[in-house]
């Protein structure tokens, strides 16, 4: 079987990503679809393992049953809920958003190539806010 060609779309694509501002918008879109693409199928499982109806959903979290169909149709194309939104939708189905690590992997494909892709890495980190102390009761 003879090898395949390399299609332009791959050299461009190549080109492009040795301009730091696209790499940096490139690496978080495809951060972003990932990461949605994975909680909203999660969602989407725990859903129908719970045996509730979008409408149940819907109901519980005082929403109209269209919204919750929208989201929770995989098929509809993007979606983008808020966090409150799936804080409130994991929660009727027995679950909680949190927030995890990145594997190492999955750490180098995206935090180090943000942060690779400009001259002053502070340019691409959010400034941190000071924590406020907590207070043993």
């Amino acid at each position: 079987m003879p090898a395949r060609e390399r299609s332009v779309f791959w050299d461009e694509l190549e080109r492009e990503l040795a301009d730091p501002e696209f790499r940096r918008q490139f690496v978080l879109e495809r951060n972003r679809v990932e990461t949605v693409d994975r909680v909203m199928n999660l969602i989407v499982d725990a859903l129908d393992e719970s045996g509730l109806s979008r409408a149940d959903v819907a109901r519980a979290i005082g929403s109209h049953s269209a919204a919750v169909r929208r989201l929770l149709n995989l098929d509809a194309g993007p979606v983008n809920p808020t966090l409150r939104t799936l804080s409130d939708v994991t929660a009727v189905l027995g679950f909680q958003v949190e927030l995890v690590p990145m594997k190492p992997e999955t750490r180098h494909k995206v935090t180090d190539q943000l942060m690779d892709s400009q001259e002053d890495p502070q340019a691409v980190a959010p400034a941190r806010r000071q924590r406020k102390p907590t207070t043993a009761a």
